[in-house]
């Protein structure tokens, strides 16, 4: 036994796969790695983050650049050094990843449809790691591939000085993120800092609470005789960074799994003439808290709700409320579009 789980424990840790590194940031909260990256320490392997600055324009979570896309091992550890813009600071995060959740999703994969609408099932694996970093140190790796993306864990950084020594040794590019000018420079570009959100608060904490989960399904009601399209997928974006595709033919749903507030819902349907409508909407943040806030309480653990999708009669609209725990709240949507 002990010699058959030598060799599991050496083929999992020389597994290689094609993947890209890639790092991101809240909207508004500007980050730029200075030195480190990811690694994998058995193996010796080294994927640098020194990827330039990333404005998080399209959201936590999001994709950015990436330098070194190639067949490799998995990273199992993370050592870097990034500078916080709008906090000022340098973070340094060090620590151990999940390797065994990250390896185990490399090598499943998934399923998704064909954005064609053919209904044909095509087997994807991941092929990014995300890196992200927040306010406060927090620092949250994600994998990602078309159609899904799945968070790996959370890990927090702790601020560090930079020696002078090290400083004076630099060169002019990287001296840069040394010159209070240029970083207060930044901050105040709108095309990097959206002026909404210039000068306000740093809502440390949120970035953990955007990680809560709850007891949810999607449910969907159709009116005169619509069925969803069971073609395409259900696409659900979640305010921590995650995206889940649920093929149709799934729904109704019967089991609620752990997730967190949405942020934007896709999907697709046919009414009783066979016309084809796509629907979507993002999820308004403040209204979301406010209703799982009010339906779970604070006992959260042991309420479970219904996340109701329901199309207007002329399938021009559609609404969004969370029923559970005797309630029954609307949640506001924006962006919406039926067509």
């Amino acid at each position: 036994m002990a010699s058959c789980q030598n060799k599991t424990e050496k083929k999992m840790s020389t597994e290689i796969y094609d993947w890209k590194e890639t790092i991101s940031c809240p909207p508004g909260y500007p980050v730029e790695v200075y030195k480190g990256g990811l690694q994998n320490l058995q193996e010796g392997t080294y994927t640098s983050l020194n990827l330039g600055l990333h404005r998080g324009l399209e959201g936590w979570g999001s994709t950015g650049r990436s330098m070194d896309s190639g067949v490799k091992p998995l990273p199992n550890h993370l050592n870097v050094v990034y500078l916080s813009y709008a906090e000022d600071k340098f973070f340094q995060v060090d620590c151990d990843l999940d390797y065994e959740k990250m390896a185990s999703l490399f090598h499943k994969g998934y399923d998704v449809k064909a954005a064609s609408g053919s209904g044909k099932i095509r087997h994807e694996n991941y092929d990014t790691v995300i890196v992200g970093f927040a306010p406060g140190g927090v620092c949250v790796i994600w994998i990602e591939g078309g159609g899904r993306q799945t968070e790996i864990g959370r890990y927090q950084g702790k601020e560090v000085i930079i020696p002078q020594k090290e400083i004076d040794g630099l060169d002019s590019h990287n001296h840069l993120l040394f010159e209070p000018v240029y970083r207060k420079k930044m901050m105040k570009d709108p095309n990097i800092v959206p002026l909404a959100i210039q000068g306000k608060p740093i809502p440390y904490g949120i970035w953990d609470i955007y990680r809560k989960r709850y007891s949810w399904k999607p449910v969907f009601e159709l009116q005169d005789s619509s069925i969803l399209d069971n073609k395409t997928q259900v696409m659900l974006f979640y305010i921590n960074g995650e995206i889940e595709n649920i093929f149709t033919e799934k729904l109704p749903l019967k089991d609620f799994e752990k997730k967190t507030i949405p942020k934007r819902i896709v999907f697709s349907f046919k009414d009783k003439n066979g016309k084809d409508y796509g629907a979507m909407a993002d999820i308004d943040e403040e209204s979301a808290f406010n209703a799982f806030k009010e339906v779970y309480g604070e006992n959260s653990e042991n309420v479970t709700a219904d996340l109701d999708i329901r199309v207007n009669l002329i399938n021009t609209f559609f609404t969004v409320k969370l029923k559970g725990n005797g309630k029954d709240i609307f949640i506001k949507t924006e962006n919406l579009e039926v067509f």
